[in-house]
């Protein structure tokens, strides 16, 4: 690491203690995550496995679909970690319907909610399917088609992409789900909707924005939002949800950018997610072109909010 960015990162991580203290202290509210609600499902008991030594893979670079990875218990240790070896690989015979997948979220209940996504060609993905959300039972395990979102125009060539993101809302019992599908080099024709988990029903969406990673949090105010990255700058928005599923369009706002940052300096937010008031984000290179994973390195940045600045801090990234 260069001299500036150790000193800069240092830096950082002074003020997020300072910036801890001040807020434990003085009782103001900074942007904080959503208490997790998100049950084990229960079928991954009835398979025999222990759900602590258990994960949801869509990266597995020998399988299509979803995997479930066993790993091997180890004495000492109470959960698998990054280098943990795994015990074997499980797919339910459904988990390969939907081609290739990327983002998976869970509801209170352990259902799992993933959405397709072309790798290096759409071979295995079929082009009138990549604006559907899949879901997989709690307890048969069983994936089946969950919601069919509208099409602004076919995926092509020039962007072969549908849905890039999906968050649950454990507050409220909200999908948000995010396509780019239609997209062009000029044109952003982009949605991001919001679905009643229990009725299947659209109840409001954002137009003409292309964005990838989504959470749910609640900001310094108290307001529950729906926070957002786009696919064409490294900017992060969020907008305020409303009462029964609605986004509040003149609460949009700009939260940071990643511009600048990270050894690439032009990432975008893949991944979004609180860890209590720090904003997780996993950022990628994104060019609306298919490009195998291991070509796409990922650099994750921690941020936390800073109320007497009003703005967020960069505490670190690798």
């Amino acid at each position: 690491m260069k001299l500036k960015q150790f000193f800069l990162m240092n830096n950082l991580y002074y003020k997020f203690i300072f910036c801890f203290l001040f807020l434990t202290l003085s009782g103001i509210k900074a942007q904080q995550e959503i208490k997790p609600c998100q049950q084990e499902p229960a079928f991954i008991r009835t398979l025999g496995y222990d759900p602590l030594w258990t994960g949801m893979s869509t990266s597995e670079k020998t399988a299509i679909g979803i995997s479930l990875i066993v790993f091997e218990k180890q004495l000492g240790k109470t959960l698998p970690t990054a280098q943990t070896p795994k015990q074997t690989v499980y797919q339910h015979p459904s988990w390969k319907m939907a081609g290739y997948l990327s983002t998976i979220t869970f509801d209170f209940k352990g259902n799992i909610y993933t959405i397709p996504a072309p790798l290096i060609s759409t071979l295995y993905n079929k082009t009138e399917k990549l604006n559907t959300i899949y879901s997989i039972d709690a307890n048969t395990g069983e994936m089946a088609e969950w919601k069919s979102l509208p099409f602004a125009a076919k995926p092509s060539n020039k962007n072969p992409f549908g849905l890039l993101g999906i968050s649950y809302d454990c507050s409220a019992n909200f999908l948000a789900a995010a396509t780019v599908a239609g997209s062009d080099r000029y044109n952003e024709r982009g949605e991001i909707y919001l679905i009643d988990v229990a009725t299947r029903k659209i109840t409001d969406k954002l137009k003409d924005i292309d964005a990838m990673g989504l959470t749910f949090a609640i900001d310094e105010a108290g307001k529950k939002r729906l926070y957002f990255g786009k696919t064409r700058t490294g900017d992060i928005y969020s907008v305020i949800i409303g009462a029964k599923g609605t986004m509040i369009k003149q609460s949009l706002r700009k939260e940071l950018s990643l511009e600048g940052y990270g050894p690439r300096g032009d990432d975008k937010a893949r991944k979004l997610k609180f860890n209590g008031n720090q904003l997780i984000i996993s950022g990628t290179a994104f060019h609306y072109n298919l490009q195998a994973s291991s070509e796409k390195p990922e650099t994750v940045y921690s941020f936390v909010w800073l109320p007497k600045q009003k703005k967020w801090g960069l505490i670190d990234y690798q």
